[in-house]
Formats: C-alpha cells, structure tokens, sequence
C-alpha cells in the first residue's frame, strides 16, 4: 500500500501550477482576505475539476479528508410563510441550509463525473448493481414530489437542493464501483477513511475539557453530536470487523488502540441514539461474526469495567430521559416521566401519523416541505408519502441484502472484515435512524456509501479473477 503507487494522471506543470497559485492565494488571504476570497474559491473548485476529470481516485482521497475535516456554514433560516402563521420556526427550510466544503466537492465532483462519463462514452459501460433499481426509484420518487410540491409553492428551493445531495450519494457509490479495479487502490482509500475517522476522534478529545458534548472538528457554534455518534459508531463497527478478521498480532493491537480512541469522543457525545445504535451493532456482530468467543470476552470486560471508566455527566445523560426534573409537556407513561426532548420526537411522529400523513398519503407534502423532524422514517413518510417509504424500505433491504451476502463472499480477510464491520454499523445506522435524519446526513453517507461501493469493488475484482482463472484452465 505504498503511497508511491499512487497513479496521478496529471501533467505535473499544471499540478505545480494550481497548487503554488493556491498557496500564493491563500497566503494572500492572510493579508487581505476579502480581497482574494473569491479568487481562492473560484481556483479550488477549478483544481478539484481539473483532478476529478483527470482521476477519479485522487478526488475520492480529497473528498474522504473533507467528510469530518471541513468547516461549514448556514444559508438561508428566514422564517417561511406557514411559520410566520403558526408563529414558529419549525419547518426544514426555515433552519436553513448547511453548507461544508465536502459538500461543494461532493457537487464538483458529481457534475465533473457525469461530463467526464459523457464526453468518454462510458455511460453504456456503468455497472449493474442489487441496489440500483431500488435507489433508482426511490430518488425519483422523492425528486417527483418535491417538483410537484415546488411548482405547488409549498417548497422552496431548498428542497431541490436537498434532492440533488440525495442523487449526489448514489453517484459516489457509482463512481467507485464503476472506477475502482484494483485491490491496492481499494484498500488505500480504506485506509484514508481510517486515518479521516482518526484525526477527527482525536480533534474531536479537544472539547472534552470544555464540559460540552462532542461533536465532528470545525462545525458552527451549534454542533451535532448525534451525527458525529452515528459516524464514530460506524466506523468502529468497521475496524472491528477488520479487527476480528486478522491473524497478526501487531495490527491487532494497532486495531484495539485505534477502537480506544473511536470510543473516547464517542461517549463524550451524549447521543442516546448513538449508544443505542451502537448496542444493536454489537448484537448483530454476535449475530453473524464466526468469532464470538472473542467478542463474548470483549464484552463481558467492558460491562465489568464500564462503571468505573464512564464519566458521571455520561451516565447521568442516558438517565435523563426518565428522571429529567418534572417540566410542562413531559410524556407520562405509567409512573416514567419522559423527558421533554424524547417528548417532542415522540409528539411530532404522532403528529405525522395522526394529521400531516392523512393530508397528503401517497405522495407527501416533497422533501424539506413539512415541519423539521429528527427521525428519518417518519420524515421519509411525511416528504414523499407511503410510496416513497416504500420505496425507501425496499432500498434499505437491498443494502441489507448486498451486504450480508458478500460478508460471507469476500476471499480477502480484510475486506472480509470491513464488510461484516459495514453490516453490523449499518444495522446500526438502521436504528440510529429512529432519532436522527441518518440517511440524508454527509458525514454519514459519504463515508457509508464509499465503503459500500468498496465492498462490491473487491467482490466484482474477485470475480473477475475467478473468471480469468477458469479460462485458463
């Protein structure tokens, strides 16, 4: 996996040259940064063109770095026209948009793609997959009812840009499979993902001290938490699997620490969607992994050994949920008094199913057009209706499928692993989905669909191989 074997097909004058005018730019920005603003966005999105025309490896590497490792900023929040009736501000698009810079390399790098699929004539060449029917349709359901829904007024275009991101996920997935033939450039973007995850966990311990909860490096004054859970549990989920597929004892022990350091800022985010999520990750590996006499003793040490190694504010956060002090509006169940937060998720499923799903059944009121929701299934049922769910759970069944099945395919021991890791952190996600917008989320689905695409890399690899191997025969 040596870093010289990395093929840039560039002409080096040119790379020289975009990333001396970058410097120079940017030490400029120093100096005058109003000045040269403009021009330094304009010559990076110009370069990562220029790399994504030229190799699509290298713009996945960029792209990997910026998932955790860039900063952001919010477009837009005015309040919308049925929150100024109701006098709140509680739709999707009156919170504005998010903006990272993964996600402009996401756009760049997607629209590069396709002009670089059509002016080469590949696109007759693109790669079936078990899930490209179900994504397919799912898409185009969602992107059906919000054009319906926009051309209705009823939403804005925030709504088209939200549906261009759910097309920019899948595209990423089809650029790595249909672009990715060799076994070194698989695992050396796995490793950059790793390295990614490493470096954000260990930024991430910073804000321990300051007594806030963790959330992903360089997001705004208001972070989310929740998300950084959802990524860090994956991720350990991966090298778990990797860790429970290898026979060297050095690069177990590497895994273990690596774990460690996952673990910390996990914790410290205080995401009971998380914790949860993460508990059904492990099931599932004592469920499908061959080694459960490892895992068994590994979870047996951490019960034993949790008490005395959480921090309080942790236990106290997963707690709160049934002893919060007695509030307004708190959800009683029995005796159990449910916290407000809990209450208010709880109250807006009830008010999906009970009034917004009713009004608009089949097709839904279009993506960003109904009240905020933090929760994917009923957000997916209010947005696009019971077609879309549909649609949706079928999409999700066929990852599930996929996955599973190459958990046991896969020859490599490595990949081997990071699919079993990859199935149980999405059966993880699955959940994790039932408190939080998982699956429309950037730092969840870039890295879940790159490695997904990685998984069905190797497998196609192998069959080629085999392929190769009985004509030789």
């Amino acid at each position: 996996m040596s870093i010289k074997s990395i093929r840039i097909p560039i002409p080096p004058t040119i790379l020289i040259t975009f990333v001396l005018s970058t410097l120079l730019l940017y030490a400029t920005s120093l100096v005058a940064p109003s000045l040269v603003q403009g021009p330094v966005l304009l010559l990076a999105a110009l370069m990562m063109i220029v790399i994504t025309f030229s190799s699509i490896e290298l713009a996945l590497y960029f792209l990997i770095l910026a998932t955790l490792l860039s900063p952001e900023i919010t477009l837009g929040g005015a309040p919308t026209h049925g929150d100024l009736i109701t006098g709140k501000v509680n739709t999707t698009e009156s919170r504005g948009i998010t903006i990272r810079l993964d996600d402009i390399m996401l756009t760049l790098i997607t629209i590069t793609w396709m002009f670089r699929i059509a002016i080469r004539n590949e696109l007759g060449i693109l790669k079936r997959t078990p899930i490209n029917q179900a994504a397919g349709l799912y898409w185009f359901a969602a992107a059906f009812s919000t054009i319906l829904a926009y051309f209705q007024g009823d939403v804005g275009v925030y709504g088209l840009f939200f549906i261009v991101k759910y097309l920019e996920y899948f595209v990423l997935f089809y650029m790595v499979i249909n672009h990715i033939h060799d076994e070194a450039i698989i695992k050396r973007l796995l490793f950059v993902m790793i390295f990614t995850c490493m470096v954000a966990s260990l930024v991430s311990m910073l804000q321990i001290p300051q007594g806030l909860r963790v959330s992903a490096p360089f997001e705004g004054e208001q972070g989310e938490p929740n998300t950084f859970g959802g990524y860090l549990m994956f991720m350990f989920s991966v090298l778990l699997g990797i860790l429970l597929h290898t026979t060297s004892p050095k690069q177990r022990l590497m895994l273990f620490v690596m774990l460690g350091i996952i673990f910390i800022p996990f914790i410290f985010t205080e995401s009971r969607s998380s914790y949860i999520a993460f508990a059904a990750s492990i099931l599932l590996f004592l469920l499908f992994s061959p080694r459960k006499k490892l895992l068994l003793f590994m979870c047996f040490s951490s019960i034993v050994i949790a008490p005395f190694i959480i921090p309080q504010n942790v236990m106290n956060r997963i707690l709160f949920t049934f002893n919060q002090a007695e509030q307004e509006g708190q959800l009683v169940v029995g005796e159990l008094k449910i916290d407000t937060s809990t209450t208010e998720r709880l109250k807006s499923w009830e008010k999906v199913l009970t009034k917004s799903f009713p009004e608009n059944p089949f097709l839904g009121v279009g993506v960003t057009g109904g009240q905020f929701l933090d929760a994917q299934y009923p957000r997916v049922l209010l947005e696009t209706g019971m077609v879309g769910l549909i649609l949706f759970i079928w999409f999700l069944r066929r990852i599930w499928v996929l996955l599973k099945s190459h958990s046991k395919k896969i020859r490599d021991p490595m990949m081997r692993g990071v699919a079993l890791g990859t199935l149980c952190g999405y059966g993880g996600l699955l959940v994790h989905a039932i408190g939080a917008n998982t699956f429309i989320i950037v730092r969840i689905m870039e890295p879940f669909m790159i490695t997904l695409g990685l998984i069905l890399a190797m497998r196609m690899l192998e069959k080629e191989q085999e392929h190769a191997g009985k004509r030789l025969q």
